[in-house]
C-alpha cells in the first residue's frame, strides 16, 4: 500500500464530481444582470419596506426603574431608539442606541459593555459610513475569512463594478473554535465552552457547523449568550458520529485588542477580482495602563522565550507561578483572489494569502510563525448543465505552509476541515497539521443526455515530507430535473498516516423534489482494509436511509429511517467479524396549521451499541398544539415532550442584590426559597447549568393541558344557565429521572413523583359562573406538588379550594367575597405540614368619575406541626382601607393603608403560613401611581411602608419607574 512515485504525477484529467472541494453548483452564474448587483443600495434591513422613504422615522422607549431599600439601591433601566428612512438622494440612514441592562453576555458593545449597543449607519449608492458598533465580515476569499464584532468605524465606497471597504474597531473579545461531537438524544444544553465554564457570548457572532456544513441562526438552532449552550432546532439531531464546530467570540476584559481591516471588490461581468486584509493585535498602551504592572511589561520587551508568570509582591520571588502571562499578539494576514470566465464556460479561480503572527509584539525577540498559502481551480465548463460541449475538464489544488495556520480565520472553501478529512480521506486531523499541505484535484464530467451526467475525479493530498498522504478516486452516474435529483458513485480512497489504509465505497441518494408524496433515499457502504506496521485489519461500514415527506397545502409530514452497521476482524479483534456499531434512527416530523388547529410534531429515536455492548436507547420529542376559538366557546392548549438522554442538569438561579430591595427571600426554616415578598434579598435569574453534578443519563417527561369551554357559545344557547356556566382547568406536570428509570408520560401523582429525580405537579379546575345581573361565583379546586433536585431531598405538597364571588350591584358599587382552603405538607430540612383557611372581602364604592375607596377585610388561620409532632398555629386579622383614581390612558393610582395582627404564641412558623408576617402588629403603606402624559410618555411610582412591634425596625422600599415611547 506504499504510495508509488507514479501518483505524484499528473494522471490525465479526471471529473470534476460533486465530490470536489469546489461543488459547481456554486460557482456563480456568469450574467451581467447578477454580477453587478453593486449599482444599487444593497444590505438595507428587512423594515426598510415599512418605512416612508421621504422622511425619517424613529421609534424606542425608554424605561428606568429605581429601588430604594433599608440595604441600598438598585437601578434597572431600558432603553432603544431606532432611527430608519431615506433623506435627500436616496441616502439611507439607520441608527440605533440600546442599552438594556441585562445580564453578562448579552452586551453587544465589545469594550463599553454597559451600553447594550450603539451605531450610526449612512449608506448610499456610492458611500457607506458606520459608526459605533459593528461586525467586520469578510468572506469573499477561499483561503481565510473573518468575521468579529467590534466598535468603532467602517467607511465604504462604490462605483461601478467596484466596492472598497475598510474599518478600524477596538474590542475586548477573543474569538474562539470548539469540535466536539453529539450525544444520542440530546437536542439541547451542548456547552460551547471547552470546560462547561459560564461563559459570555457576544450575541451574532457565533458560527455553527455540523459536519462541516454551516447551520442557520434561528432556524437549525439558538445559543443562550449568558452562558453559552447551544440548543437545536431543525429535524436533524446531532448524533456521536456527527461533528459539531462552533466558532464565535467571547468577552474577555484580560484581551483588547485593536482591528484594522480592509476589502475590496471588483465585479465585471467576466472578472472577479478581491483583495482582502486584516490586522488583529492586543491595544499595548491601554494593557500597559491597566492589565501589566511595571515589572510585568518589562518581563515582556526581554522575553526570549519560555513561560511568563503574573508579578505579585507579597510571594516569594516577586511572581505568582500559577499564573501566566499572556503575550500581546498581533495577526496580519492578507490575500487576493482572481476569477475569470470567458463564453458562460470557461473559469478560473486563483488565490493567494499571507500570514505573519507575532507572538510578542512588545518583544524584539520573540517572533511567530510566517507563512504563504495558495489555491487554485480552472475548468472548462462552470456551467450545471453543460449545454454548450458535452465534455469538461477541471483542476483544483492548494498548498498551505504550516505557518500560515489554515485553521485560525478559515476560509469559506473549508477545504481542511476534520471531519472532511476523516470521512472522505480516512485522515485524521490531529495529525496532519504539523508541516506544509498540498491538495490536488482533477476532473471530469461527461453530459450523457439532457437530464443523465457521468461524473469522474482523482485526488491527493500530502503531508510535508509525505509523512502522510491519502489519494482518492470515485466515478458518478448523475440524473437531476426539476421533480427528481440522484447520484449513483463508487470511490477508492488510499491513505497512510500511521496506519496505512485502503477503502472501497459506494454511495447513491435519490430525492424527489416536487409532488405530494416525495420519497428519498441514500447508502454509503464501505470496505476497509487497515495495516498498522504490520497488524492487519479489515472494517465494514454500511449506512442507510430512506423515507418519505408528504406535503399539503397548509401541512407536512415526513417519516425516516437511518441505519448503521459496522463490523470488523483481523488480528486486532479475531479471526471472525464482530459488530463494531450497530445503529438505528428513526425520525418523524408533522405540522398542520389550520383555523382551529395548528400542530407541530417531532420525534426521534435511536438505538445504539458500540463494540458488541448492550444496545442503549435514546429518544426526544415534543409536541405543540392549540385548537379551538374563544368566539366558538371551546378553546385550549396541549403539549407533549419525551427525552432520553445523556445531559447536563439545571437548578433555578437566584442572584443577590442590595438588601430588601429584591423580590425573593430564602427561608432557613423550610430551606426554600420564596418569590414575590416585600423584603427580599434575592431576584431570579433563570435556570442554571448545575455544575456540581456531572452529565448523566436521564430520561424526562412533560406533559401540559389547558381548556375552557362555555356551553351555550359551543352549543349556539343564548338563554339559561348554558349561557352562564364556563367550565375549564389545567394540567401541568413535569419529571426527571437520573437513576435508570424510563419516563414516557411524567408522574401524575405526589407517589409516582417520590419515586423519581425530580418534577412537578400543578392542576386545577374551573368552574365560573356568571349572571346578566353582575352576579360571578368561580369554584377553583387544585394541587401542586414540587420535588427538587437537591441535598435536602426538598418535596412540597399542597391542595387547595379557592371560591371566588363578585356582585356588581351598580356601576359604583361592588361587593367580592373569597375564600382560600388549603392544606400544605413539606419535607425539606424539616418534616412540617399545616392547614391554611382564609377569608376576605371588599367593597368598592366608585364615585367623582375615577375615584374609589375599598375597604376590605382578612382573616388567616393555621395550625400544624413537625417530625417532631412539635405542634404550631398561628393566625391572622387584617383591615385595610384603599384609596384610588382610574381614569383609562391617563392615570392609575391608589393609596391602601393594612393594619395587621399576626399571633403565633412565639412559635417557628413557615414563612409560607402566614404570608410573610411575624408575631405582633405590622401596618403596611402601600401607594402605587402610573400617569400617561401622553401615547408616549408614562411614570410610574411604588413606594411601600412598614412598621409596627412586628417588625425589627421601619422597613420602606420605594420604586420608580420612568417610561417613553417614540
Amino acid at each position: 500500500m506504499r504510495r508509488s512515485s507514479g501518483l505524484k504525477v499528473l494522471l490525465a484529467f479526471v471529473a470534476f464530481g460533486n465530490a470536489l472541494a469546489m461543488n459547481v453548483d456554486s460557482i456563480p452564474v456568469w450574467h451581467p444582470e447578477y454580477l453587478v448587483r453593486y449599482n444599487h443600495v444593497e444590505n438595507y434591513p428587512d423594515s426598510l419596506n415599512n418605512v416612508n422613504n421621504s422622511q425619517l422615522q424613529t421609534h424606542g422607549y425608554k424605561t428606568m426603574q429605581v429601588t430604594v431599600g433599608d440595604g441600598g439601591t438598585q437601578v434597572d433601566q431600558e432603553l432603544r431608539l431606532s432611527i430608519q428612512g431615506v433623506v435627500g438622494d436616496s441616502v439611507y440612514i439607520d441608527a440605533l442606541l440600546s442599552d438594556v441592562d441585562r445580564k453578562a453576555g448579552n452586551q453587544t458593545t465589545a469594550t463599553l459593555q454597559e451600553v447594550d449597543q450603539v451605531y450610526f449607519r449612512a449608506e448610499s449608492k456610492h458611500w457607506l459610513v458606520h459608526l459605533g458598533d459593528l461586525t467586520w465580515t469578510d468572506e469573499n476569499l477561499g483561503l481565510f475569512s473573518i468575521e468579529r464584532s467590534t466598535l468603532g468605524a467602517m467607511v465604504g465606497v462604490r462605483g461601478g463594478y467596484t466596492d472598497v471597504r475598510g474599518a478600524v474597531g477596538t474590542d475586548e473579545v477573543t474569538r474562539i473554535s470548539r469540535v466536539f461531537n453529539g450525544v444520542s438524544g440530546q437536542r439541547s444544553g451542548y456547552a460551547i465552552s471547552d470546560n462547561g465554564d459560564y461563559l459570555a457570548v457576544v450575541p451574532n457572532s457565533e458560527a455553527v457547523f455540523v459536519n462541516g456544513n454551516k447551520l442557520t441562526r434561528d432556524v437549525d438552532y439558538t445559543v443562550n449568550y449568558a452562558g453559552g449552550l447551544l440548543d437545536f432546532k431543525g429535524a436533524k439531531i446531532p448524533g456521536p458520529d456527527d461533528e459539531i464546530r462552533v466558532e464565535y467570540d467571547a468577552y474577555d476584559s484580560d484581551n483588547l485588542y485593536n482591528l484594522y481591516a480592509a476589502s475590496g471588490k471588483y465585479r465585471h461581468p467576466n472578472l472577479y477580482l478581491d483583495v482582502s486584509g486584516f490586522r488583529l493585535e492586543n491595544d499595548r498602551e491601554r494593557m500597559k495602563r491597566g492589565s501589566w504592572s511595571d515589572v510585568e511589561y518589562e518581563s515582556l520587551k526581554k522575553d526570549k522565550g519560555g513561560n511568563l508568570y503574573r508579578s505579585n509582591d507579597s510571594l516569594s520571588g516577586g511572581v505568582d507561578s500559577t499564573l501566566l502571562l499572556k503575550r500581546p499578539e498581533r495577526t496580519d494576514r492578507m490575500g487576493t483572489r482572481l476569477r475569470l470566465q470567458q463564453d458562460n464556460r470557461y473559469y478560473m479561480d486563483l488565490e493567494m494569502a499571507v500570514n505573519r503572527h507575532d507572538s510578542n509584539s512588545v518583544s524584539d525577540d520573540v517572533d511567530g510563525p510566517r507563512g504563504n498559502a495558495y489555491r487554485w481551480f480552472l475548468t472548462t465548463d462552470s456551467s450545471e448543465f453543460m449545454k454548450k460541449f458535452p465534455v469538461a475538464f477541471s483542476v483544483y489544488g492548494n498548498y498551505v505552509q504550516s505557518e500560515f495556520e489554515i485553521n485560525d480565520f478559515q476560509g469559506m472553501d473549508h477545504d481542511w476541515n476534520s471531519f472532511k478529512l476523516k470521512d472522505e480521506w480516512d485522515l485524521d486531523s490531529a495529525g496532519v497539521f504539523s508541516g506544509d499541505l498540498r491538495h490536488d484535484e482533477f476532473g471530469m464530467r461527461f453530459r450523457l443526455g439532457s437530464e443523465w451526467f457521468a461524473n469522474a475525479l482523482w485526488g491527493y493530498r500530502q503531508g510535508e515530507d509525505e509523512n502522510w498522504n491519502s489519494s482518492r478516486a470515485k466515478v458518478s452516474l448523475v440524473h437531476k430535473n426539476r421533480k427528481v435529483m440522484s447520484d449513483l458513485g463508487v470511490a477508492r480512497v488510499s491513505s497512510v498516516q500511521d496506519a496505512e489504509k485502503e477503502r472501497y465505497q459506494a454511495t447513491g441518494t435519490t430525492e424527489f423534489l416536487q409532488g405530494l408524496w416525495r420519497p428519498f433515499g441514500n447508502f454509503d457502504l464501505r470496505y476497509t482494509d487497515i495495516d498498522a506496521n504490520g497488524v492487519e485489519d479489515e472494517v465494514g461500514y454500511g449506512k442507510t436511509g430512506s423515507g418519505f415527506l408528504l406535503v399539503g397545502k397548509s401541512w407536512q409530514a415526513s417519516e425516516g429511517v437511518e441505519t448503521k452497521l459496522a463490523k470488523r476482524r483481523g488480528d486486532s479483534y479475531g479471526d471472525d467479524w464482530s459488530d463494531s456499531l450497530k445503529s438505528v434512527v428513526w425520525t418523524q416530523t408533522a405540522d398542520w396549521h389550520g383555523s382551529y388547529v395548528d400542530v407541530e410534531h417531532f420525534l426521534q429515536y435511536e438505538r445504539r451499541s458500540v463494540d458488541s455492548s448492550a444496545a442503549e436507547n435514546s429518544w426526544v420529542g415534543e409536541l405543540d398544539s392549540r385548537f379551538g376559538n374563544e368566539e366558538k366557546g371551546i378553546s385550549g392548549s396541549v403539549s407533549y415532550k419525551l427525552g432520553l438522554t445523556e445531559e447536563q442538569t439545571y437548578t433555578s438561579v437566584y442572584k443577590a442584590v442590595a438588601k430588601g430591595t429584591g423580590d425573593v427571600r430564602y427561608d432557613s426554616l423550610t430551606g426554600a426559597f420564596i418569590e414575590g415578598v416585600d423584603n427580599g434579598d434575592f431576584v431570579y435569574e433563570g435556570m442554571g447549568r448545575n455544575d456540581s453534578v456531572g452529565a448523566v443519563l436521564a430520561s424526562n417527561a412533560a406533559f401540559g393541558i389547558d381548556l375552557d369551554w362555555n356551553p351555550g357559545l359551543f352549543l349556539e344557547i343564548y338563554e339559561g344557565i348554558l349561557r352562564d356556566i364556563t367550565l375549564g382547568g389545567s394540567y401541568n406536570a413535569v419529571g426527571e429521572d437520573t437513576t435508570g428509570k424510563k419516563l414516557y408520560f411524567p408522574a401524575s401523582t405526589p407517589h409516582e413523583l417520590r419515586k423519581i429525580s425530580s418534577g412537578t405537579i400543578d392542576w386545577e379546575t374551573r368552574l365560573r359562573w356568571e349572571h346578566p345581573i353582575g352576579l360571578s361565583v368561580a369554584y377553583k379546586p387544585g394541587g401542586e406538588y414540587d420535588k427538587k433536585l437537591s441535598s435536602i431531598s426538598y418535596f412540597e405538597s399542597s391542595f387547595h379550594h379557592k371560591v371566588e364571588s363578585e356582585y356588581q350591584i351598580n356601576e359604583n358599587h361592588l361587593v367580592g367575597v373569597d375564600a382560600l382552603f388549603e392544606k400544605s405538607e413539606l419535607n425539606a430540612l424539616q418534616d412540617l405540614e399545616w392547614n391554611v383557611r382564609d377569608f376576605s372581602g371588599r367593597y368598592r364604592f366608585c364615585f367623582w368619575d375615577g375615584f374609589h375607596v375599598e375597604p376590605g377585610g382578612r382573616f388567616r388561620d393555621g395550625e400544624g406541626n413537625d417530625d417532631m409532632d412539635n405542634e404550631f398555629d398561628a393566625y391572622l386579622w387584617e383591615a385595610s382601607l384603599r384609596l384610588g383614581y382610574v381614569k383609562p390612558d391617563v392615570a392609575d393610582a391608589y393609596v391602601k393603608f393594612s393594619a395587621v395582627q399576626m399571633e403565633s404564641d412565639g412559635d417557628m412558623i413557615p414563612y409560607q403560613m402566614m404570608s410573610g408576617y411575624s408575631d405582633g402588629r405590622t401596618y403596611r403603606l402601600e401607594s402605587s401611581v402610573s400617569v400617561d402624559i401622553n401615547n408616549n410618555i408614562s411614570f410610574g411610582l411604588h413606594y411601600v411602608l412598614r412598621f409596627g412591634d412586628a417588625e425589627e425596625n421601619i422597613f420602606q422600599k420605594l420604586t420608580t419607574e420612568a417610561r417613553a415611547y417614540f
